[in-house]
């Protein structure tokens, strides 16, 4: 109480809150607190200064006033699951569901809130587990969406050629390579050509459910194919496959996906290539820029250490 009563006192003369809270090492938001007490009551302040500790102390430590529920929130609130699982339905829109909402509970929200607060309930309920990775731990695999090409010499023609995308999640060290089709043969020769440019061996690796690597899928043992399996008993590499329909199991390969488009894909959009070394050697120059780039908001961490990479 020796400090509410310096308070008071310093108050009484008339001190600034910013003085107060320099005198008494608090915050100025602690000064303007007890000083909205203050006022709030029916005390002046020479009249507070003159009570006791057990009096003051109720005066400046009053319990909050408990907040009256919102009616208005609640129906709203009860009436989520109705709204989620209209949604899903063939030509259900918002407006639509608003409008019934309105005829229902006239004094409801109005649209923007209303689709405000679908919003907030939706990212709520579509909340995904954080994960965390550990350096060598897994290597992520995937196929780019959108091919790459090079020029024919002899005729001209374009040849579209698959880009294998695969990346070390704990530091986001990436490896990209374009091939000649998308046969296991070569599928297997980028992984050992990927093993090499990064310098070293995950413990694991994970597959989405492309046919060269997965068999049959299973959430718990999926069957991967023998070349895939001999592979990974040479190399010591447990096989992982992600599951059916679900990118977020494998999300950080997805993301290097998109980074790949921005920082290989976009730079060497209107040159030419003759055949698929040059094309490979445009990929790589452009690879090891992007690595050489620091991350944005970039902090130095321990995963600077080159061995962090593998």
């Amino acid at each position: 109480m020796q400090i509410i009563r310096t308070i008071l006192q310093q108050l009484q003369k008339g001190a600034s809150g910013r003085h107060i809270a320099r005198q008494l090492h608090i915050s100025r938001n602690t000064v303007k607190q007890y000083a909205e007490r203050f006022e709030s009551s029916s005390y002046s302040l020479e009249q507070l200064q003159q009570l006791d500790d057990a009096a003051l102390s109720a005066i400046v430590y009053a319990e909050a006033k408990q907040l009256q529920p919102d009616a208005r929130l609640n129906d709203f609130k009860g009436r989520l699951e109705y709204f989620f699982e209209e949604l899903t339905r063939t030509g259900v829109t918002r407006l639509l569901l608003w409008e019934e909402y309105k005829k229902a509970y006239p004094a409801g929200y109005e649209y923007s809130k209303f689709c405000e607060l679908l919003g907030q309930q939706k990212a709520i309920l579509g909340a995904t587990m954080h994960f965390e990775y550990n350096p060598a731990e897994i290597m992520m695999v995937d196929f780019a969406g959108d091919p790459l090409g090079y020029v024919n010499a002899e005729n001209g023609e374009i040849i579209f050629c698959p880009v294998l995308v695969c990346v070390l999640p704990y530091s986001d060290f990436s490896y990209v390579e374009a091939l000649p089709n998308a046969s296991l043969p070569f599928v297997v020769r980028a992984l050992n050509a990927c093993l090499s440019y990064f310098g070293g061996v995950p413990q694991s690796t994970k597959y989405d459910n492309m046919r060269q690597a997965v068999i049959k899928s299973c959430r718990y043992e999926p069957l991967f194919t023998e070349m895939m399996q001999q592979w990974a008993l040479h190399n010591n590499i447990t096989l992982l496959a992600a599951r059916v329909g679900k990118p977020r199991d494998k999300a950080p390969v997805e993301n290097e996906v998109k980074i790949a488009y921005r920082r290989v894909y976009a730079p060497l959009r209107d040159k030419l290539f003759f055949s698929l070394q040059e094309l490979n050697k445009g990929i790589r120059e452009q690879l090891d820029l992007h690595h050489q780039r620091l991350f944005q908001m970039y902090i130095p961490t321990h995963r600077d250490h080159p061995l962090s990479r593998c």
